[in-house]
């Protein structure tokens, strides 16, 4: 009997120590992805969630909303931070700061910012002495403010034009609405349809060049961990090519009504129209994009002069899986 324990126990506990380590090998690695306002843009980090394709590479992911871009820089800075569902503005908010990040992935290099103003508010000098809403200072939403003005030939100073930080944009529309601001920019037709249903007026759009929604990562983060950050380039791109495929919209309006609490399907699918215009199926981040928001950014802070864009990012990682064949597999998968 105790011979049959000893082989027994010679067989039986050794594989119990190979079935521990194949659970441990096979456990996802934890990563958190923070993301400064909920908007249509963020679709591709919702869904790569809610179809668990952060899953299928390994990955368990959790977004993290972080209400503004200051906060956001100061997260990256400290070390807090070492990914972000972001853009440009908060690379070059870190650079600024004497801190290093790198934009490894551009789903929008044109941005799209709609003005909308209160139902008074009928020409571009009506906005004289009027009060913006902004979700922060220096940060994109403020860029398109600037961007908006410029086109429209107003000067904040000149003009007394007074800039009001209130938050994301819903924080943004009901700030509009109960009438604590004038004006705001938006980068969702969704939401700028909403604001019109309810009487608000949009009086200009723009169209800039940005490098304005992609992932921006920490450099210690990225050499000190490049397949994480593979896997989670992954994840949102087939994320993306997903959502952008026919057989992908009922889910990807779902998410969108599910994340943006949103009760009219109509604004969803609005909402699913501008990614589908906007998105790009190479997600590489835009340098000129990433200039035009340096040249904007100069206007509060002439630091920014100094930075050199290129070195802002990092297409490495997308040019190696571009080599190897991904998107082309991820295309003839999603196809229809």
């Amino acid at each position: 009997m105790k011979a049959t324990l000893t082989i027994f126990s010679a067989f039986f506990f050794p594989l119990i120590g190979m079935i521990s380590l194949s659970w441990a090998a096979a456990a996802p690695t934890r990563v958190d992805i923070a993301y400064p306002s909920p908007s249509p843009r963020v679709a591709p980090l919702w869904v790569a969630q809610d179809m668990d394709f952060f899953g299928k590479y390994g990955l368990k992911a959790q977004a993290v909303l972080v209400r503004n871009n200051t906060m956001l820089t100061a997260g990256f800075a400290s070390g807090d931070i070492n990914m972000a569902y972001t853009g440009g503005t908060t690379v070059l908010g870190v650079a600024a700061a004497g801190g290093e990040s790198k934009m490894v992935l551009g789903f929008v290099s044109r941005g799209r910012g709609f003005l909308m103003v209160k139902p008074d508010i009928r020409k571009p000098a009506d906005l004289a002495g009027k009060k913006f809403g902004v979700q922060s200072i220096g940060g994109t939403f403020w860029m398109y403010a600037m961007l908006g003005l410029e086109q429209l030939g107003l000067a904040v100073a000149r003009d007394k034009i007074q800039f009001i930080v209130v938050g994301d944009q819903p924080l943004m529309m009901r700030a509009l609405e109960s009438g604590v601001i004038d004006a705001m920019m938006s980068t969702s037709r969704a939401f700028a349809l909403d604001l019109k249903k309810k009487g608000f007026n949009l009086l200009a759009e723009v169209f800039p060049p940005m490098a304005a929604t992609g992932l921006v990562a920490r450099k210690p983060f990225l050499e000190k961990n490049p397949a994480v950050v593979e896997n989670v380039l992954k994840a949102l791109i087939e994320a993306e090519y997903f959502l952008l495929a026919p057989s992908g919209k009922n889910q990807t309006i779902k998410t969108l009504m599910n994340r943006l609490k949103m009760s009219d399907v109509s604004l969803a699918e609005e909402g699913y129209a501008d990614i589908v215009k906007e998105f790009e199926p190479k997600p590489y981040p835009s340098l000129e994009g990433m200039r035009n928001m340096q040249r904007l950014m100069a206007l509060q802070n002439p630091k920014f002069n100094e930075l050199n864009p290129t070195h802002l990012i990092d297409a490495s990682f997308l040019k190696k899986l571009e080599d190897s064949g991904f998107f082309a597999q991820l295309q003839a998968r999603y196809k229809e």
